[in-house]
C-alpha cells in the first residue's frame, strides 16, 4: 500500500511539471515593410471545448509573447489578421457567442481595428 501511494504521488508530481497546453497551429503574417510580425495562434489545453486563440504583434525576430498581446479568443469562435498598411492591422473575428467587439487599440504604433466577419 505505501509503494502505491509513493508511485501516485510522484506521478501527480511528474504530471504538474509537464505542459498543460500545446500550440495546434501558428502562423506568422509579415507586415508590408517586414518590420512587424502578426501571429495567429490555436491552443489546445486537453480539453473538449476547443481550441483557444491568441493574436500577437511584435517586432521581427522578438520571441512570440506567452499570452497573445492583441486580442484573446475562445473555443468555437474565429479569428484571421490582414494588413492595410504598414501600421495598421485588421482582426477579423465571428464570436461563436455573440457579443460586442472589441474597440481599436494602438500595439507597437500600429493602428489594430477589429470587424466581424459574418457566418455563412
Amino acid at each position: 500500500m505505501r509503494v502505491t501511494l509513493i508511485t501516485m504521488l510522484a506521478a501527480a508530481l511528474v504530471g504538474c511539471s509537464e505542459q498543460d497546453y500545446a500550440v495546434v497551429t501558428e502562423r506568422d503574417f509579415p507586415s508590408p515593410d517586414g518590420s512587424l510580425v502578426a501571429t495567429v495562434v490555436e491552443e489546445t489545453y486537453f480539453n473538449t471545448t476547443g481550441y483557444e486563440k491568441q493574436v500577437s504583434l511584435r517586432h521581427r525576430g522578438e520571441q512570440r509573447p506567452r499570452i497573445g498581446n492583441v486580442r484573446g479568443y475562445g473555443p468555437g469562435d474565429t479569428v484571421s489578421v490582414e494588413w492595410t498598411s504598414p501600421t495598421g492591422l485588421l482582426v477579423h473575428y465571428t464570436y461563436e457567442t455573440p457579443r460586442p467587439g472589441p474597440t481599436p487599440t494602438n500595439i507597437l504604433g500600429v493602428t489594430v481595428t477589429f470587424g466581424e466577419s459574418r457566418s455563412p
